[in-house]
């Protein structure tokens, strides 16, 4: 069974082939991770290709997680389905090969890395590839500036002009700089999420709120975080969806 059909949360995002773009944003203290890993659970489903460049979560989190929503990422990257980008391991291997600051080379290690993942998976046949970058705004905690981030970006993104080639970046907003970065995607992305937490604080039955943009187009939902699952609801509709 298509898992959008039983899964809250995929049935929320319904994500469409001409979603090109998807940008996550997280504000504040919310956390948007069970965004990416019900994504990913849809992309192994559909029989599509993931590079995921783990900038926040360690593959073991995504293991756990997936393992709870049913699918095993460690066999996924067996398997050759999926490929991890672990930037500390593409910096490392690159030392000593030029003068470039080492905060600096990072990017340009790791936009060979996701370019190299790519051309050996459109290799393969046609399918989708999505390259999955969680989450953009530690960058930003290496020291490194707004516009090679944003240069990065647009890189990064420039690979969606192939058909086969889709993009799912998240981000955390905490300052101003995290939320120039932000703003950068939302205007381009084709699919807007964000997440958020509650405005009065913290719910026993809400965890956040979950915004979903795409065009003229605007849905709200709240969300409740279980131990094996996200359950949303719409405002108001708390007490009836968590019980029914």
């Amino acid at each position: 069974m298509d898992p959008r059909v039983s899964n809250p949360v995929l049935s929320s995002l319904n994500i469409k082939p001409e979603d090109k773009i998807i940008f996550i944003q997280e504000n504040s203290f919310a956390d948007s991770n069970f965004i990416i890993t019900h994504l990913i659970k849809q992309l192994l489903y559909d029989k599509s290709r993931a590079c995921v460049l783990t900038l926040h979560n360690t593959v073991e989190h995504y293991q756990n997680v997936g393992k709870k929503l049913g699918y095993d990422l460690n066999q996924a990257i067996q398997k050759g389905e999926i490929r991890i980008i672990d930037p500390m391991e593409e910096l490392v291997a690159n030392i000593g090969l030029n003068e470039e600051d080492p905060r600096s080379r990072l990017l340009t290690c790791l936009y060979a890395a996701l370019k190299t993942h790519i051309e050996q998976f459109l290799l393969q046949k046609e399918q989708p590839v999505y390259l999955i970058i969680d989450d953009l705004s530690h960058f930003l905690d290496l020291g490194l500036g707004i516009p090679a981030i944003i240069n990065f970006t647009n890189l990064f993104i420039n690979l969606t002009s192939d058909k086969n080639i889709f993009a799912v970046i998240n981000s955390h907003v905490s300052s101003k700089s995290d939320l120039i970065v932000a703003d950068s995607l939302h205007y381009i992305c084709d699919l807007y999420i964000s997440v958020s937490p509650l405005k009065t604080g913290k719910s026993s039955d809400v965890s956040g709120l979950m915004t979903i943009q795409r065009g003229e187009d605007e849905n709200r939902y709240h969300f409740r975080t279980f131990d094996r699952g996200v359950k949303t609801f719409h405002p108001g509709e708390s007490i009836y969806n968590l019980y029914k």
